[in-house]
């Protein structure tokens, strides 16, 4: 699920962030406190939660909550206060909150609070699946969604066969991955200052933890390829996902007949990966 905090307390936004992404399933997606940064941002993302400060500087998060719902998009909405009087708690459930919660946070509570929305959200999802079925409008819908899944399934398995499910890049990959598979984008068009929340030396961070997992890859790759010279799901891999050539370059490095092994390219590998998940 995706997330977005609007608040100006850093440590009930830092505390919030951490507990969301701690399950790697959710991402916080933006955080301000600025409400006309909050609606502007509510209109460009996809956004399925958004904690709220009631105590906004240009209008009060009430207002906010309404004005968002009017533009005809509808997250859900959790507000978060330091207190709340019984008619401030009223006024937030009539305008669609969801969950009031108090400061200073527990941890325990919000992680509750997560819970439970969540299971409101995937309930609701099933319940519109259902209702597309029934009515006989969904059917083309409802194959995408189960080929996507069979797609990001797909995925897993072929960095489970690589070795770099667990490197320090891996949910980037998956994070990126599934975005292009969702979005049906190629590697080119993907947005890291939206997905990841980050400036340009946060992108090179994020690239260089990559450039690690699929030289391992490579390097893994290589050696399976040594080891099964003819295998064709091995070979298919090392052209599609990094190029043969580097395979063979990083082969010759492993038996010490070069000095330099294989080049990674992330764009050609993220591509590929697409390709070979549609294919399995």
């Amino acid at each position: 699920m995706n997330f977005y905090i609007v608040d100006n307390d850093n440590n009930a936004t830092s505390l919030l962030k951490d507990i969301i992404e701690n399950d790697f399933n959710n991402s916080v997606v933006g955080k301000t406190f600025n409400a006309e940064q909050a609606f502007e941002d509510v209109i460009r993302l996809s956004i399925d939660v958004m904690f709220v400060n009631p105590s906004l500087s240009q209008i009060n998060g009430i207002e906010l909550i309404k004005r968002i719902q009017q533009s005809n998009h509808h997250p859900h909405f959790i507000m978060v206060s330091q207190a709340f009087d019984p008619a401030g708690r009223t006024n937030a459930y009539r305008a669609g909150v969801d969950l009031c919660i108090e400061k200073p946070l527990n941890v325990a509570e919000v992680k509750t609070v997560i819970k439970l929305i969540g299971e409101n959200i995937n309930m609701s999802n099933r319940m519109l699946q259902i209702l597309d079925l029934v009515s006989g409008a969904a059917n083309q819908n409802t194959t995408n969604i189960n080929f996507k899944s069979k797609e990001k399934e797909n995925v897993k398995s072929i960095l489970r066969f690589l070795g770099i499910t667990n490197g320090s890049g891996a949910q980037d990959i998956t994070r990126i991955i599934n975005v292009m598979i969702e979005q049906g984008i190629t590697f080119d068009k993907i947005n890291f200052h939206e997905i990841f929340r980050c400036d340009d030396h946060g992108k090179k961070i994020i690239l260089q933890r990559i450039r690690r997992d699929l030289k391992t890859g490579l390097n893994n790759l290589a050696h399976m390829c040594i080891d099964y010279p003819e295998n064709d799901i091995i070979l298919e891999y090392a052209n599609n996902l990094f190029e043969y050539k580097n395979v063979h370059n990083e082969m010759k490095i492993i038996n010490g007949t070069a000095s330099r092994g294989g080049q990674v390219s992330v764009k050609h590998f993220f591509n590929g990966l697409v390709q070979e998940s549609a294919q399995k």
